[in-house]
């Protein structure tokens, strides 16, 4: 295996696993409160976006085509978009 390759996959491995993490956390974070009702805040963006670096970088063929994936996986990427759609789009209408 030449050096290059092997540092695309640590790479992407480490990124993959960093974004995994954070993704389950987050989704952990949204069960804890709907069961127990307690508050914590969400890491938007970070989880989504390092699975989505891990897949863009991944030396596997076909990988980088799904690489959107993770951006609607991810709960703090979701919240955030419909946030902004909301805030931006929503709002900038009601405006007029």
């Amino acid at each position: 295996m030449h050096v290059p390759a092997l540092v695309a996959w640590i790479v992407s491995g480490a990124l993959a696993l960093l974004g995994s993490w954070i993704i389950i956390l987050n989704y952990w974070i949204v069960i804890s409160w709907y069961f127990h009702r307690r508050h914590h805040s969400r890491i938007p963006l970070l989880g989504g976006l390092c699975l989505m670096a891990a897949m863009l970088g991944s030396p596997l063929p076909g990988v980088a085509r799904y690489a959107w994936v993770p951006l609607l996986i991810d709960l703090g990427c979701l919240f955030t978009l419909v946030d902004f759609l909301y805030a931006v789009v929503w709002l900038q209408m009601l405006k007029r």
